[in-house]
């Protein structure tokens, strides 16, 4: 096989760590670099998420650019904002919106569990550009379009097709933030109908050692567990498949909870989402049909 010359040799564990030259060499392996779109090669990422379950895009965001958008979070954050959401609500998610999320209760109508604790801020790239992260939340949905094989604008800063980009903030707080391992179901389903198979893409906004010092993103390969963010940094594009068991272990669980910063750890998304009708009706079908079709053993 030849040479792969967009792979990064310049992985480095977080300070503190333990480095496992194993998964290590995982990271390294399904690394690539790229300042620019173009620079990608596309299949060759399919590749290593089929092998692997994971890849990493590193070069594509600007690491400062993103810390500054990171602080302007957390300058600009108000607990008070958290709201409930009924996800029967569809058009909440088109809007710029905060909550937080602690239980287990997953989709409607469906006895899937998903156990998290978590903080999501909804932030379109259609909506008002509150975080600064517009751009970023573009070239990732461009970067996810081409992975796709679509057209590099598909959905990015509206609806296409019944499609748009549910771009957004995960925000796992110090003292707890966690969810635990499982399969995507909801988008995956939507993106399998649709004959496109399935990929989840993210950024990181934090970086392990710095930001929190314990817990983040994980995969389980081979019956191991691969902490990711041992060797990743802000800015970094990750990219599971559907396929993939990944979870995020315990952020900094031995320090106080903190509700009232936007501390721990955080990822935005830019995942394909159907624009449902706004009754209620149609999610709650999506989310009986996604149990069904894609976890029948856990029943309805």
């Amino acid at each position: 096989m030849e040479d792969r010359p967009s792979y990064a040799k310049a992985s480095s564990a977080v300070p503190g760590t333990t480095i496992s030259t194993n998964d290590l060499d995982l990271i390294e392996s399904v690394t690539h670099v790229a300042s620019s779109l173009d620079d990608l090669d596309y299949e060759r990422i399919r590749e290593d998420v089929r092998r692997t379950s994971l890849a990493r895009v590193r070069g594509l965001l600007d690491r400062q650019a993103i810390r500054e958008c990171l602080a302007r979070v957390q300058e600009g954050f108000d607990r008070s904002k958290d709201r409930k959401h009924d996800p029967r609500d569809t058009e909440a998610v088109r809007t710029n919106f905060q909550k937080l999320q602690i239980g287990a209760k997953s989709g409607a109508d469906t006895r899937r569990t998903l156990g998290r604790f978590l903080r999501i801020l909804y932030n379109p790239i259609f909506a008002d550009d509150i975080y600064g992260l517009r751009e970023a939340f573009a070239i990732t949905a461009r970067f996810r379009n081409r992975l796709y094989g679509l057209p590099e604008d598909f959905a990015v800063e509206g609806t296409d097709n019944g499609f748009f980009t549910c771009a957004r903030i995960h925000q796992y707080p110090q003292g707890g933030g966690f969810m635990v391992p499982h399969r995507d179901i909801f988008s995956r389903l939507v993106t399998e109908k649709s004959e496109l198979g399935y990929f989840q893409i993210f950024f990181l906004l934090t970086e392990k050692g710095s930001d929190y010092t314990e817990g983040g993103g994980y995969v389980e390969i081979d019956e191991r567990r691969v902490l990711f963010e041992d060797y990743t940094l802000t800015g970094d594009i990750v990219i599971y498949d559907g396929r993939t068991m990944h979870g995020v272990a315990d952020v900094d669980p031995l320090l106080p909870l903190d509700l009232d910063h936007f501390s721990g750890r955080s990822a935005g998304f830019v995942s394909l989402f159907r624009h449902l009708a706004a009754d209620g009706n149609s999610y709650a079908k999506l989310s009986r049909e996604a149990v069904e079709r894609l976890l029948p053993a856990e029943g309805h």
